[in-house]
C-alpha cells in the first residue's frame, strides 16, 4: 500500500502532506477537491485516500459514498481528516464506512502512525481472506476426493470466515440452495479450464434467474448456490416464499439451457445428463463481509445449513426440489405430503415440489431489478473449484496406482467402482479389475500416470481413445464406461474380457468357421468406425477382444485417426512419412508412411485372416527393414488347400494398392455372403 491519494482543498495543507509522505517512500497523487479526487482515483487505483471532509462540491462524504457504492472501488482503504472537536462529522464519516479518522491539526507522527495501521489492518484481512479461500478450496477438495473415493462428504461447502469479518447484518427469509448433481461426473471429462467454464456459466444462468425472481446476496461455494428471499416488514413471510419457490422452479428450468449448451460446447465428449436439485428453508440468516467494504458477502446461519443439505437429501428420494414445512406453509403449498428427513443430525419435515406448479408462473417482485449478479465472486469460485476437483481427481488416481492389494485391505473405490484386483501393469498404464457399484457389473479401469512433456502424447492418446469410443455404439466394438482426467493423470473404465484378446484363442489355426465369423464381426465394426471417419491404424489380434458368448469386439483406440477436421477430438496427429502401427500387420502404405484410408484396416484384418486360418503370420523377416519391404512387393500369401474358397477374400484383402481392396467393409460382407462364406446375416448382431 505505497500509493496514496490526497484529497484536499487547502493547498498548504495538501502540498505539506505530499511532502511528508514522499520523504517516507509513498508514491502519492494529490487532488484539490473530491471531483477531481474521484477521477484521479477511478484513472489511478491508488492504495489508500487521505481525504478532507470540509471541500467545495463534492464534501469528503460523498466522495466516500462514491467510493463505497463503486464495487471497483469499494475495498479501497478511506482516512477522513476532521477538524479536533467535530465529532458528529466524525460519526457520520464512520458510519458511511470510512476506515480511520485523524484530527486537524495533526503532527507528522500522527498520519504516519494512522497510515501504518491502516496497512496492517489491510494486511491482515488480506491475509484472512487468503487463508478463508485456501480452507474453503482445501474443502471443496476433501468433498470431492470424498465423493470419489466412493463416500458421502459430510456435507456441502460451508462458509470459511477470515479473522476479521464482519456481521453486516441479520435479516430473515427464505434460503434457497441449488446443486448440480454428480458434479464431478462432468467435471472428470473437462479440463480445468473448461469446468471453470460450465461453472461461469452456469452461476450467470442460475443466479439472474433467481435475481429476477427477487432473490439476494448471491454466493458462491464449488457447483453449490445460495440466495436468500428477504421477508421485509410489511409484507408477510408469503411474498418470499413464494418467490423463492417460484425461484427454485425457474433454476430447473435453467438446467436445460445449461444441458444443451454442454451438449453443444462438449459435442464430441459423451456428457452425462446435467441434474440440479434445489432445497428451500426458512429463518434468520447473518450476513458476512469478508474482505473489508465492497467485498463479498457470505450467508451463515442455521437456515443456510438446512437449506443446503435438502438438495442431496432430496435426491436419495428422487426429488428434484425440497422444500421445509415452514417454506410450503409460508408459500400456501400443500404440505401433507412432508416427511421427516436428517440433514447431517437435524431433523427437518419437508417434501417435493412438484416442476409444474402454478407458482412458477409468478413475476419478479418490483426490487428484483436492483439486484446486481456478483460475477467477481462467481469467476473466483468457478477457477477455485476447478482446481479442487481437479486437484482430488489427480489425488485419488495417484493413490489407486500406489495400493497394494494386500490381503484383508479394504479395496479402494473410485466414484462409482470398487477396484478388486490389479490385472496388468506396462509402461504408464496399471490395469485393474472392478465392480461397478450400481449393478456390479466388472470393469476393466485403466490408470494412466503421465508426468512430464514427454508422456504428454500418452495422455492426449488416452484421452483421445474415450472421445472416438463414446461416439460408437456397436455391438463388435468395446464399450467404455466412465473416463476422467487430470493434467497429467488419467482414466477409462471399459468392458471387461475374460477371456482376453483373440491371441489366446491362436495356439494355432482357428477352424474356418470360427476365422470367418471373427472377420464378419470385426469388418461391422470397421464398417461402424469408418463411417465416423475413423481409421483403427492397429489392427491385430491382441486388439479383437472375446466375449464368453462368443462375439468379439475391436478395441484400443489409442492410436485411431480421424480423416475428418475436427479439431474437438484433438486426436493424434502424425507427420508425414511417420510409421505407425504393429510391424507384423501394417499396410503397404503404412509401412512407407503414406496417408491411412479406411483400407489400410482391411489390409491389416487381411493378415489377421491368414493368421486365423494357417496359425501362422504371412510375412516374416530378420528386420524391420525387411518385413516392411515385404508388406510392400512380396505376393499375397497362399492359403491351405482347405481355405481355397477364402483365397479371393484373402487377395482382395491383402492386395497391395488400396484401390484393389475392397471399396469398404460393407463390400467385405457382401462378398463374403455372396461366396457362402458367411454363416449369420450381415446385419449387426
Amino acid at each position: 500500500m505505497n500509493r496514496v491519494l490526497v484529497v484536499e482543498d487547502d493547498e498548504a495543507i495538501r502540498a505539506n502532506v505530499t511532502r511528508l509522505l514522499r520523504l517516507e517512500g509513498y508514491e502519492v497523487l494529490a487532488a484539490p477537491d473530491g471531483t477531481t479526487g474521484l477521477a484521479v482515483l477511478r484513472e489511478q487505483r491508488p492504495d489508500l485516500v487521505v481525504s478532507d471532509i470540509g471541500m467545495p462540491g463534492l464534501d469528503g462524504f460523498a466522495l466516500l459514498e462514491a467510493i463505497r457504492g463503486d464495487p471497483a472501488l469499494a475495498a479501497t482503504p478511506v482516512l477522513l481528516l476532521t477538524a479536533l472537536d467535530d465529532r458528529a462529522s466524525m460519526r457520520r464519516g464512520m458510519t458511511a464506512g470510512a476506515d480511520d479518522y485523524l484530527a486537524k491539526p495533526f503532527t507528522r507522527i500522527e498520519l504516519l502512525d494512522a497510515l501504518g495501521g491502516l496497512q496492517r489492518k489491510s494486511q491482515r484481512l488480506r491475509q484472512g481472506v487468503e487463508q478463508a479461500i485456501g480452507a474453503r478450496e482445501a474443502q471443496l477438495r476433501h468433498g470431492f476426493t470424498e465423493t470419489l473415493a466412493g463416500r458421502v462428504p459430510a456435507g456441502p461447502p460451508g462458509p470459511r470466515l477470515p479473522d476479521g469479518a464482519v456481521p453486516e447484518a441479520t435479516l430473515p427469509g427464505v434460503v434457497l440452495a441449488v446443486q448440480i448433481r454428480d458434479f464431478t461426473a462432468l467435471a472428470e471429462r473437462l479440463q480445468a479450464a473448461e469446468v471453470a467454464e460450465l461453472l461461469t456459466v452456469w452461476g450467470e444462468r442460475a443466479g439472474a434467474a433467481l435475481l429476477q425472481r427477487g432473490g439476494a446476496h448471491l454466493t458462491f461455494a464449488g457447483e453449490h448456490l445460495l440466495s436468500v428471499f428477504p421477508e421485509t416488514a410489511g409484507a408477510g413471510s408469503g411474498m418470499a416464499a413464494r418467490a423463492a419457490v417460484a425461484a427454485a422452479l425457474s433454476v430447473r428450468a435453467a438446467a436445460q439451457g445449461l444441458g444443451d449448451w454442454i451438449g453443444h460446447r462438449f459435442a464430441q465428449r459423451a456428457m452425462p445428463r446435467v441434474e440440479v436439485g434445489a432445497g428451500l428453508h426458512r429463518g434468520t440468516v447473518t450476513l458476512h463481509r469478508i474482505d473489508g467494504p465492497g467485498g463479498e458477502l457470505v450467508l451463515e446461519g442455521e437456515p443456510v445449513r438446512l437449506a443446503s443439505a435438502l438438495p442431496s437429501a432430496g435426491m436419495r428420494r428422487g426429488w428434484a426440489v425440497v422444500a421445509s414445512r415452514a417454506v410450503l406453509e409460508a408459500a400456501g403449498l400443500d404440505a401433507a405430503g412432508a416427511t421427516w428427513l436428517d440433514l447431517a443430525g437435524v431433523r427437518v419435515e419437508a417434501a417435493q415440489v412438484a416442476d409444474g406448479d402454478s407458482l412458477a408462473d409468478e413475476g419478479a417482485p418490483p426490487a428484483a431489478a436492483a439486484a446486481v449478479l456478483p460475477r467477481a465472486a462467481l469467476r473466483a469460485n468457478a477457477e477455485m473449484t476447478a482446481r479442487a476437483v481437479k486437484g482430488a481427481l489427480q489425488s485419488r488416481l495417484a493413490t489407486l496406482k500406489a495400493h497394494a492389494f494386500a490381503p484383508g485391505q479394504e479395496p479402494p473405490r473410485l466414484r462409482g467402482y470398487r477396484l478388486t484386483r490389479k490385472i496388468g501393469t506396462g509402461g504408464m498404464t496399471d490395469v485393474y479389475l472392478a465392480q461397478r457399484d450400481a449393478d456390479g457389473l466388472e470393469v476393466v479401469l485403466k490408470v494412466l500416470e503421465a508426468s512430464g512433456d514427454s508422456a504428454t502424447p500418452h495422455l492426449s492418446r488416452f484421452i483421445q481413445e474415450y472421445a472416438l469410443l463414446s461416439r460408437i455404439d456397436h455391438p463388435h466394438v468395446v464399450r467404455i464406461h466412465d473416463q476422467g482426467f487430470t493434467d497429467d493423470h488419467a482414466y477409462i473404465a471399459m468392458e471387461y474380457f475374460p477371456l482376453g484378446d483373440l491371441r489366446a484363442e491362436l495356439a494355432g489355426a482357428l477352424p474356418q468357421r470360427r476365422a470367418l465369423e471373427v472377420l464378419a464381426q470385426v469388418a461391422r465394426a470397421l464398417d461402424a468406425i469408418h463411417g465416423l471417419g475413423v481409421v483403427h491404424r492397429d489392427l491385430k489380434p491382441e486388439n479383437i477382444m472375446r466375449r464368453a458368448d462368443g462375439s468379439v469386439a475391436l478395441a484400443d483406440f489409442g492410436i485411431a485417426k480421424s480423416l475428418l477436421d475436427d479439431e474437438s477430438l484433438a486426436l493424434t496427429k502424425t507427420r508425414h512419412g511417420e510409421v505407425v502401427g504393429t510391424p507384423y500387420y501394417l499396410s503397404p502404405e503404412q509401412a512407407s508412411g503414406q496417408a491411412v484410408t479406411p483400407a489400410s484396416d482391411l489390409y491389416s484384418l487381411g493378415v489377421t485372416l491368414y493368421e486365423m486360418l494357417t496359425g501362422e503370420r504371412p510375412y516374416r523377416a530378420e528386420s524391420l527393414e525387411l518385413l516392411l519391404a515385404r508388406h510392400l512387393a512380396a505376393p499375397v500369401p497362399r492359403l491351405p488347400e482347405a481355405h481355397a474358397a477364402v483365397q479371393p477374400v484373402l487377395d482382395r484383402l491383402m492386395a497391395k494398392s488400396p484401390a484393389d481392396r475392397f471399396a469398404d467393409a460393407a463390400s467385405l460382407l457382401e462378398a463374403l455372403q455372396a461366396r457362402a462364406l458367411l454363416s449369420e446375416p450381415t446385419s449387426s448382431a
